[in-house]
């Protein structure tokens, strides 16, 4: 390699370097308080059963005997109707409403028709354990209904509903089984959410009716949102919020709302929209409407405004429909589970869109990489195997091209004498040295640059397997050996008590032996003095590099040089064309050194 290609990578690894603290900046650790621990981090309580309060709502409501026409009075608004419609109903007359299936256990509340908790279960590889999905603090503004109009707002999320059921249990092998809540509005008539489960799927679909909700608002249009934004899931929450995005589709494109979370930021596209979504690093929530809706609504805005601490990217998504002839009668599916393209293609397939494939030029890489990983783990069940099998695999296809760049970039060192000749000969010449150069290139068939094509086509690779370690849910708790449980982060096995500039605060042991393999694979590459230093650099930057870098990665990236030197070191490169001619110029040079009186030339 020559100064030009060694400074390149130098640069790339600086920033690299610094990108853990880019993230840093830009996500800056939350303050855990007492409050947001109780809240957030109790995962396995909300799975048990709903709480205290909601418990005693509904041992209380079980005190009243239950009525059939009770659906078809809150749709009537009853015999009473002294409660105006448009008036907040009191939360503590609100009871939740379970909803258990093998894949997850959901809790809804009445009051607002909300979706209170949904606990993901450990049923897959990548779920080792329950994972609450929803920011409990502010769970009553899911599935939220907003229509504004001249005569009045409605909030779905200020209103106790009646549900038509207590509980739904739904067990492996049953059939879809539905929970309506339904509201009042006064004399103008009645409005209600119809949500449907299934055993085998994260999605549920929801069918919202109405009947005279445009005399009662005069509003035109209304927007079905989820406005609580997603909790967080992983031990790395920097790494968890720099993943967390929010998405429309439109116009055959998926579409971004860009913003750093430090500012409120808003968005509200117009026009056919086939569905919002929002996400973190390895769960999505997605609104895909049966046919597209009229327009999206998108915000961000800092954590601060809700709990009083800051948490970037806390997004709001939703689906703005027009009331047709006055009222609503659409039908949408919920997606709220794991980000992996087998559950997002049985909704949506364009919904593969909200996952991290990295630049348009390495998508098509890290697709590719992530398919022959999973198919390579159906019939190997360690993904650490997998990735030997698969480095191999990939050292197998460029062999030939890293052979033949390894006999040039021989050729290169064997012409290293007659280079030096010719520069000493025309080095008041520019033109006539460059031109003797390429003809000595040209009569030797040697591309000055045919060392480093190898290296620069991996690089594609190796960021699409930076990508598909960092951010695919499939990889994520795939263990390896011993110390190394999860490939998709440092294999971390020491902590330290304090913390090394750009290195942090953990020992891993892969970026060390990635080193040595790194040390091992340059000697006998580089042979230039002028370049001996970056024997020992490239090794020792890459321990700071890759430290905070997924285990896999490292893994794959230290089998690669192993292999790399191993080829290298059993391939012989002769030229008796360059050695003869070598020869005769040591002669030469021999002769002309005597005759200036110096015994041992160079």
């Amino acid at each position: 390699m020559d100064k030009k290609t060694i400074s390149a990578f130098l640069l790339i690894g600086l920033i690299l370097l610094l990108m853990p603290y880019y993230y840093k900046l830009i996500s800056p650790p939350r303050e855990e308080t007492a409050d947001s621990l109780s809240m957030e981090k109790a995962p396995s309580t909300l799975a048990e059963g709903p709480s205290e309060q909601a418990e005693m709502t509904r041992q209380e409501a079980e005190i009243l005997p239950r009525k059939t026409t009770e659906l078809e009075e809150a749709r009537t608004g009853g015999e009473s109707g002294v409660r105006e419609w448009y008036a907040p109903d009191p939360i503590e007359e609100s009871r939740i409403i379970d909803v258990e299936t093998p894949l997850y256990s959901a809790q809804f509340s009445t009051h607002g028709a909300s979706l209170h908790s949904w606990v993901v279960k450990p049923t897959l590889p990548f779920l080792q354990e329950q994972e609450q999905l929803v920011r409990l603090r502010d769970s009553n503004r899911n599935l939220v209904l907003l229509a504004r109009g001249g005569r009045g707002l409605f909030r779905s999320e200020e209103k106790n509903f009646t549900p038509d059921t207590d509980q739904i249990i739904l067990n492996k092998g049953d059939g879809e089984k539905s929970l309506t809540f339904a509201l009042a509005l006064g004399s103008w008539g009645y409005y209600q959410e119809t949500y449907t489960f299934y055993p085998d799927r994260y999605s549920f679909d929801v069918h919202i009716q109405s009947l005279g909700l445009s005399d009662a608002t005069g509003a035109a249009n209304a927007l079905f949102t989820w406005g609580s934004g997603l909790a967080q899931t992983e031990k790395d929450s920097a790494q968890d919020l720099y993943y967390t995005e929010a998405y429309y589709y439109m116009g055959n494109s998926r579409e971004k709302l860009k913003s750093s979370g430090k500012k409120i930021a808003e968005l509200a596209p117009t026009g056919p929209t086939r569905w919002v979504a929002q996400r973190n690093k390895y769960f999505l929530l997605a609104i895909v409407p049966e046919t597209p809706a009229n327009g999206a609504h998108l915000a961000t805005f800092p954590d601060s405004l809700y709990n009083g601490k800051f948490l970037p990217k806390l997004y709001e998504t939703g689906l703005n429909f027009n009331l047709t002839n006055g009222d609503l009668d659409k039908k949408l599916i919920v997606y709220f589970g794991p980000l992996s393209q087998r559950f997002l293609n049985l909704v949506d397939p364009t919904l593969k869109d909200t996952m991290s494939w990295g630049w348009t030029i390495i998508k098509p890489f890290s697709i590719a990489v992530l398919w022959t990983l999973k198919f390579l783990h159906g019939f190997i069940p360690n993904y650490g195997l997998v990735l030997i099998i698969f480095s191999i695999m990939v050292k197998l296809i460029i062999w030939p091209l890293t052979q033949k760049s390894y006999v040039s970039m021989k050729r290169m060192q064997m012409l290293q004498p007659k280079m030096k000749a010719l520069q000493e000969k025309y080095k008041g010449n520019p033109q006539k040295l460059q031109q003797e150069m390429g003809a000595l290139y040209k009569e030797h068939k040697v591309n000055p640059l045919g060392g480093c094509l190898p290296t620069l086509l991996q690089l594609p690779l190796l960021y699409a397997l930076f990508i598909v370690f960092r951010s695919t849910i499939e990889l994520r708790g795939a263990p390896f050996v011993l110390w190394i449980t999860d490939l998709s982060m440092p294999d971390v096995l020491v902590l330290l008590p304090f913390s090394i500039p750009l290195y942090g605060n953990r020992i891993c042991v892969l970026p060390l032996v990635m080193a040595i393999s790194t040390f091992l694979q340059s000697k006998t590459t580089i042979t230039d003095p002028n370049q001996k230093a970056m024997l020992y650099i490239m090794p020792i930057m890459f321990i700071f590099l890759f430290n905070s870098f997924p285990s896999g990665l490292t893994l794959y990236y230290t089998l690669f040089n192993l292999l790399s030197w191993i080829q290298q070191h059993y391939m012989k490169v002769s030229d008796p064309k360059i050695e003869k001619e070598l020869a005769d110029l040591k002669t030469e040079q021999a002769k002309a050194a005597r005759k200036k009186g110096i015994s041992n030339p160079k």
